[in-house]
Order: structure tokens, then sequence, then C-alpha cells
């Protein structure tokens, strides 16, 4: 009998990774772009995050979304594979900032703040070659969210990914979610 439990227990352990990895359905479309920007998402696999559909609004769209209620905390990913004809990703931080601005509220009151990533976050974390965060309150048609915590990362001849993390009220929890996603080391 303990030899039977002790063989359904070691099964469950081998298939455990697949099924938590299982239930992060990514459209084939996102996939390609993972693959064109050589980059990977790592998504938590604690506090219930589920996969939701993205939905088109007029300020921004997105790729794919995560949401966690217990957390509170939803996380949009954008992914812009290097294009040799976009002027944009010729200058990341400009491609940034307008983003950023075009997200933001228009509202009175909207105050937008940055920080530029150092040295070892980009390595380290994203494997990046330059990155900024940017927080600020989202407009209502992109969010109903009071806040949003702008990540964006930038890879020479690869691309730039932008992560948005909507929140009603700050936490630890998303600071822990920074690190959702990484740009493959090169081969």
């Amino acid at each position: 009998m303990s030899t039977r439990i002790a063989f359904w227990m070691v099964g469950l352990l081998f298939l455990l990774p697949i099924g938590a990895y299982s239930q992060w359905k990514m459209s084939p479309e996102f996939l390609q772009i993972l693959q064109e920007v050589d980059a990977e998402v790592m998504p938590p696999l604690d506090a219930g995050y589920k996969v939701r559909y993205p939905v088109s609004n007029r300020t921004q769209n997105y790729q794919w979304v995560l949401r966690s209620r217990k957390e509170k905390l939803e996380i949009r990913y954008l992914v812009s594979p290097f294009n040799t004809t976009s002027p944009t990703l010729k200058y990341p931080a400009v491609a940034a900032h307008r983003l950023a601005m075009h997200v933001c509220s228009n509202a009175e009151e909207a105050m937008i703040t940055a920080r530029d990533l150092d040295e070892e976050e980009l390595q380290d974390f994203y494997n990046a070659d330059w990155g900024k965060i940017y927080i600020f309150p989202p407009k209502d048609d992109f969010s109903l969210y009071a806040h949003c915590k702008m990540v964006v990362l930038f890879k020479e001849d690869r691309g730039i990914v932008y992560l948005f993390h909507l929140f009603n009220e700050p936490s630890p929890a998303i600071d822990q979610r920074l690190y959702s996603f990484r740009f493959k080391e090169n081969q």
C-alpha cells in the first residue's frame, strides 16, 4: 500500500511542472513575437494568476495579460520586435516617454514619476541594454485601476517591451512581480 502511495507521489511531482506551465495559454501571435525578440515570459506560479484575453481599447492595445484577484494586480505585456524602419525603436527613451504620456491620465492632477533601471537590474534580471520604470494614473479607457507601473525594457537589435502593472493600492506584491520577463542570453 505504501509503495502505491509513494509511486503516485513521485508521479505527481513529475506532472506538477507540466500542469503549472500549461495554464499559461499564449496566442500563436504572441509566441511568435517572443521568438522574434528572443525572450521569455516567466509568469508567477503563486497567488492565483490567470490568463485573461486582451481587450482592445482606444488608448493602447497589448498582446497578453495576467491577473490575480488575490494580489489585486494585473500585468499586461506589449512586445515590439526590432524593425529597421521604425524610428522609435532607435531611440527607446523617446518611445518609452511617449507611451507613458499617451497612457497617463489627462486629469489636471495626474503626475508621472520615472526612474532608470541600474546596470545590475538590467543585466541580472532582464538581460536588457536599457530600461526605465514609470508610475502614473492610467486613462480610464486603458484601465479602471488607479495606478500603473510601466516597466520599459530595450535590447539592441531585438526590440522594446512594455510591462504594465495595474493596481489600486500599493503592495509588496507589485515589486515582486516586476521580473516576469527576460531577454534570453545571446547564443
